[in-house]
């Protein structure tokens, strides 16, 4: 077994036994150095801090406005990790939070990070998923993953490339708390080819520089209103821009779609723009590698082009497929990857302006309509760039001319998908048309895997209520990773025991579930772990809606390998599929599936009124969630968690359980989020500002002003609240005087209809009041984690 000894300093050597049994020395180096290649394996230290700023300084200005935003050392994007394959990273992070600063959706100032798309083999404790693999971090008590005895240290983040399922690719890195990655905590992680591996061709350009990391932005982290798009974290906006309703942003959230009002930008100055475009230098008659990162927040796929260009996809989600070549566009959804090469020609116009890539979405899917964009520069020698340029409202030039050569269009149309290219037709360059996933495949360099032998099949059906099977996930105050023995009270989803291939299943739901809607639950699929003729587990996704997203399901702890996909014109459901699956002579996997090199992804769109079925390998014990990566989705309980494994069976050879430095049965310091939001918290205290004293809760939801002694809370009039001033003869809007008395906290407001609330404390005749003690309730349906 391969064995690696951890340690968080940038002044030592470890050392990593190979199966063999050769100790090979790693030199640890300071992160930023590992974007080199050596012929040696090294532990790349970085150290990472997640701090509330504000949009005003160089690396974070996003689109120009100056608005709160959470950026890593500073950056938005976050600092880019690149290392090499051998490497092993380590992230020394530290939650920077402003001290008593609540997130918007009410939950405290806690955060974790996620390596998106990393298997964690050996470090599950690693993945960053609060309640499922650690206790959210906390900025005054990180020492609680610790020992007592040792000093307050930043968490131990990281993988080691060679043994925890981490091949070189492209991957990005975000937080995995409430909305935290929509206001800015993401940024990119590369993993270099290196040796034999690596692309040696003379013409080809490999360099991380070349990311783009896409991303919608918003009008702020308490309105969710999308206003422009970001290209490595830098945009614009010209003279209108998006302002919404209520009814609006709650069918964006939801997935639905909706068509913001466009109204006059006041931060529009055309000639003191604060921002520039991103820029990407190239020279003729190069192939460039360029890699794409769809930091999409909520349900908004973004296409991207490239002016007077065509291109080869040879990656996807970190994984080498057959090349697709002469693409016109490219697709990406919530967590997806593209790796493109890109040809510069030597015939450009050397006194003209550079090439645009760009980059479009539309709020309002599956129509096409009401757009948002933005650009990159492709800028040859001699080129210029006109920086005086903005795109417009109607983003004029973005529409592209047919033919189109499309990779992974949005799954929203049937009749595109019953028009698409189909393997293998689609290695004609020539072909025109939608290329869709299910029809991709892996180098046949690759050998193939026995992803027939089938441990059991799951269907899991998606509704209008944002749910799997009608669960919606909710966690408990002990990780799921951490729980020895079990914690099953609360437990719903499906258990699946016995020797191999594992195939007894059972359903598993508390009895509360029988009466609603939708239930409330810990929602586990759980299945064996095996180290010799490893199973599969395959899950059948079944999105039974015509006008919701097309959801993009993302799995932590390893890829799953794509066998089938379909689309229909009729309605369906999951008994539906279930009876096309099963209504054959063998009476299960009737549907078309594909074993001969399918493609292997992290991240898939599930069609509208269609299915995906994916393939799992259960050789990687422990704890992972399964869930919509689109934000608001997974935020109101669109998750289940798949767990291989289980603590400490020692009759499973083999099998490795670790949680690392974390302490078992370990009762978080805060508790787990509720899917439908559940009493919000706003900590009372002088020098609140901005964001700090903003809540949005769903009618019914009650709000908690959390203080132990010297303050109050009132209910006051808007102009009241605005200046902090009254007298004695004002009264609250319940006909109550204002209360100025000191007293303990803490203090719950309930019973609120639709509406906005302005809350302030009275002491000190309006001096706590101005001095930050204000807060805005806003009661609305399409409130929720913010």
């Amino acid at each position: 077994t391969t064995t690696t000894t951890t340690t968080t300093t940038k002044s030592t050597t470890t050392t990593t036994t190979t199966t063999t049994g050769s100790p090979i020395p790693k030199k640890t180096v300071p992160g930023e150095q590992c974007d080199i290649c050596t012929d040696y394996p090294r532990k790349c230290v970085f150290d990472f801090k997640l701090e509330m700023l504000k949009s005003d300084a160089d690396g974070r200005r996003a689109d120009g406005r100056i608005r709160s935003v959470l950026a890593y050392n500073g950056q938005i994007p976050g600092p880019p990790i690149v290392i090499c394959e051998g490497d092993e990273l380590l992230v020394n992070f530290k939650n920077n939070i402003t001290g008593n600063m609540t997130n918007v959706d009410g939950s405290s100032n806690v955060t974790t990070l996620h390596f998106h798309g990393i298997r964690e083999k050996t470090r599950p404790w690693s993945d960053g998923v609060p309640f499922v693999s650690q206790c959210p971090i906390t900025p005054e008590g990180q020492q609680h993953f610790f020992p007592k005895n040792q000093n307050p240290s930043p968490f131990p983040y990281g993988f080691n490339t060679n043994v925890d399922g981490a091949p070189a690719g492209t991957y990005w890195y975000h937080s995995h708390v409430g909305a935290q990655r929509t206001n800015g905590a993401y940024g990119a992680l590369i993993i270099k080819e290196k040796g034999t591996n690596a692309i040696v061709e003379e013409n080809i350009i490999d360099d991380p520089a070349n990311t783009l990391v896409l991303q919608e932005w918003y009008e702020s982290s308490t309105n969710q209103v999308p206003v422009s798009l970001l290209v490595n974290g830098n945009g614009r906006i010209g003279e209108l821009i998006n302002t919404g309703d209520d009814e609006q942003i709650t069918a964006h959230l939801k997935g639905k779609g909706a068509c913001f009002n466009l109204t006059e930008n006041k931060h529009f100055h055309p000639d003191n723009f604060t921002t520039n475009y991103t820029e990407f230098h190239v020279k003729p008659g190069y192939q460039y590698r360029f890699r794409v990162i769809g930091a999409i927040s909520q349900n908004l796929p973004l296409r991207l082009s490239i002016e007077n260009h065509t291109f080869t996809a040879i990656a996807m989600d970190s994984r080498n497929i057959q090349p697709v070549t002469n693409l016109t566009d490219l697709w990406l959804a919530a967590g997806e990857r593209y790796d493109i090469l890109v040809n510069t020609t030597e015939e450009y116009d050397q006194s003209g302006m550079a090439y645009k890539i760009k980059v479009i979405g539309y709020t309002d899917q599956p129509d096409n309509h009401c757009p948002l964009c933005t650009i990159a520069w492709l800028k040859y020698p001699k080129q210029y760039i006109d920086y005086t340029y903005v795109t417009d409202s109607a983003c004029t030039g973005f529409h592209l001319p047919s033919p189109l050569r499309t990779l992974n269009p949005v799954p929203n149309k049937y009749t595109a998908w019953k028009n698409r290219i189909k393997y293998p037709h689609w290695k004609y360059p020539s072909t025109i048309g939608g290329i869709f996933i299910a029809d991709l495949r892996e180098p046949k360099s690759k050998s193939k895997s026995t992803i027939t032998n089938l441990a059991n099949t799951q269907y899991i059906e998606f509704d209008g209520n944002i749910t799997f099977n009608g669960l919606r996930m909710s966690y408990p105050p002990v990780p799921f990773l951490l729980q020895d023995p079990a914690d099953a009270t609360n437990r719903c989803g499906s258990e699946c025991n016995g020797p191999p291939p594992f195939t007894k299943c059972t359903t598993k739901n508390p009895a509360t579930c029988t009466a609603n809607k939708y239930c409330n639950c810990q929602h586990v699929v759980k299945e064996p772990w095996a180290s010799v003729n490893v199973p599969w587990v395959e899950i059948v996704l079944v999105n039974n809606n015509k006008v919701a997203a097309a959801h993009p399901i993302h799995q932590h702890g390893g890829w799953y390998w794509v066998v089938g996909e379909g689309q229909f014109e009729i309605d369906i459901n999951s008994t539906y599929i279930k009876h096309l699956d099963q209504n054959c002579t063998a009476k299960k996997n009737c549907l078309p599936r594909n074993f001969d090199y399918p493609p292997a992804k992290d991240t898939i769109q599930v069609p509208q009124n269609g299915y995906v079925i994916v393939r799992t390998k259960l050789d990687n014990a422990g704890t992972w969630i399964f869930h919509c990566h689109i934000n608001y989705h997974v935020d109101i309980g669109m998750a289940m968690v798949l767990q291989i494994g289980e603590f400490g069976k020692p009759e499973w050879e083999g099998q490795d359980w670790c949680t690392g430095p974390l302490q078992n049965n370990e009762v978080c310091p805060t508790k787990p989020p509720s899917p439908d939001g559940g009493p919000q918290d706003i900590y009372w205290h002088l020098g609140m500002e901005n964001e700090q004293y903003y809540r949005c809760v769903k009618p019914g939801v009650n709000v908690t002003f959390v203080w132990e002694y010297g303050h109050s809370v009132n209910w006051l009039k808007p102009e009241n609240w605005k200046y902090c001033t009254w007298d004695t003869t004002t009264t609250q809007m319940n006909g109550n005087p204002i209360n100025e008395t000191q007293g303990y906290g803490n203090h719950v407001f309930s019973n609120m209809n639709l509406g906005v609330y302005h809350m302030a404390c009275g002491v000190g005749e309006g001096w706590h009041c101005n001095h930050g003690m204000k807060a805005l309730i806003h009661v609305s349906n399409h409130c929720h984690n913010l």
